[in-house]
């Protein structure tokens, strides 16, 4: 009996469309992208995931930061979130050639922490 109760509140939950488990969001897109080449540094670094990220106001609990080949900050450390979209400002007075080392961390709307990195080419 206690079977068949379980199995129906299961069947419910997924008939209502309301799910036991909350995803993590993922990014789905980057500008400058994964593994691209670019000709010139652009003016900034831009993230979009999956789903809304959190925010609390002022306080800063999403970043992003961009290192250069010589492992030198170029991004400013601002942040923006806008939705789904995290995004910050590059240092472009001097950008050297080589690979760009983007690093991220997020909240995601259910609060899990979400972080990755991935590299990009600035090429002459």
């Amino acid at each position: 009996m206690k079977r068949i109760i379980i199995g129906f509140i299961a069947a419910a939950l997924t008939i209502t469309g309301i799910s036991t488990a909350s995803a993590h969001t993922v990014l789905i897109s980057a500008n400058p992208s994964k593994g691209s080449s670019v000709k010139a540094l652009p003016a900034s670094i831009i993230l979009k995931f999956a789903e809304p990220l959190l925010t609390l106001g002022k306080r800063a609990i999403n970043k992003v930061v961009v290192t250069d080949p010589d492992n030198f900050l170029v991004s400013t450390g601002v942040n923006y979130v806008k939705g789904a979209t995290l995004s910050a400002p590059l240092v472009t007075a001097t950008p050297i050639t080589g690979t760009y080392k983007v690093s991220y961390r997020v909240s995601a709307q259910d609060g899990h922490i979400v972080t990755g990195s991935f590299t990009f080419k600035l090429q002459n």
